[in-house]
């Protein structure tokens, strides 16, 4: 059975792989005043990045309407798959998922739709998708995938760094105090989160500097990696890959790591982690 995969942009998939595989992408908007731009389509990346730094806030964000979504969906039935696997967040993530459940429903028996929670998002979630594509194309069913991604979501993790609070302060993610915000200035501090199931990005904490940073990245891994596991390695960034050599060599010391996968992280995304924010995400390797 031919199976299209649908998912959301904030998984910051690679445009070569939306292509080749012929992915679904259901894309977040940024809005622009009144107007609300979906985020890989109609906005170009690196303007995007560079207005951000004359900003006083952020431009806020919203998920893709259920027409958006619909939009997407039917896409899968003009060109001919016999099923659509949607790989989205759970709903106590993002109403996302919900939005795209509402979608689903309208296309009634025109195709064979299964909706997946994958309790992961941004590059955890890619991860997934990255699996569930080889997966399918091994000849695995879309049960025998959803099976093998219950196991692998919980061997999957992802820190994030920021380069500072700024860009948590301009979306209002952290209120901004005058005591904070000098003592991360003069500190260098490099604010720090991790992707939960079923959770939104969990803070923990900041480092001094991206060396203080790095040094906190380390120790969370080494709190969750198996020596049992081959993990793949993907890295996600906005503009910044300064640290990739020293990261991969780090946890090469303490993990078999069998691919090293770069991607970009999507306008949504970075718009609340900053431009120069990264994420590192070990997930099991399939072959």
């Amino acid at each position: 059975m031919k199976v299209k995969i649908v998912t959301d942009s904030h998984a910051s998939l690679p445009s070569d792989l939306v292509k080749k595989e012929k992915i679904g992408v259901i894309e977040s908007k940024v809005y622009f005043g009144d107007d609300a731009l979906k985020e890989l389509s109609e906005i170009d990346r690196n303007e995007f990045m560079k207005s951000l730094s004359g900003m006083k806030e952020f431009p806020k964000t919203t998920i893709a309407s259920p027409q958006d979504a619909l939009d997407i969906l039917e896409q899968g039935t003009k060109e001919d798959f016999d099923e659509i696997f949607y790989i989205g967040v759970s709903p106590t993530v993002s109403n996302q998922y919900n939005s795209t459940k509402v979608a689903a429903k309208q296309l009634g028996k025109d195709v064979k739709i299964t909706l997946y929670e994958c309790g992961l998002s941004t590059a955890s979630q890619g991860a997934l998708v990255h699996n569930a594509i080889k997966l399918l194309n091994k000849g695995k069913t879309v049960p025998e995938v959803i099976s093998e991604l219950d196991v692998m979501k919980t061997q999957t993790l992802t820190v994030g760094v920021s380069p500072s609070f700024e860009g948590l302060f301009k979306t209002g993610k952290i209120q901004k105090k005058a005591s904070l915000n000098i003592m991360s200035k003069v500190m260098s501090l490099k604010p720090l989160f991790h992707i939960v199931l079923d959770s939104p990005p969990q803070s923990i904490g900041a480092g001094m500097g991206f060396g203080g940073a790095l040094k906190k990245v380390f120790e969370r891994f080494d709190e969750f990696i198996s020596s049992d596991i081959e993990y793949d390695l993907l890295f996600t960034d906005a503009n910044n890959q300064k640290y990739y050599s020293k990261i991969e060599g780090e946890l090469r010391k303490k993990v078999k790591i069998h691919e090293v996968l770069k991607w970009e992280l999507s306008p949504c995304v970075f718009n609340s982690t900053g431009v120069k924010s990264f994420q590192i995400t070990l997930f099991p390797h399939v072959d």
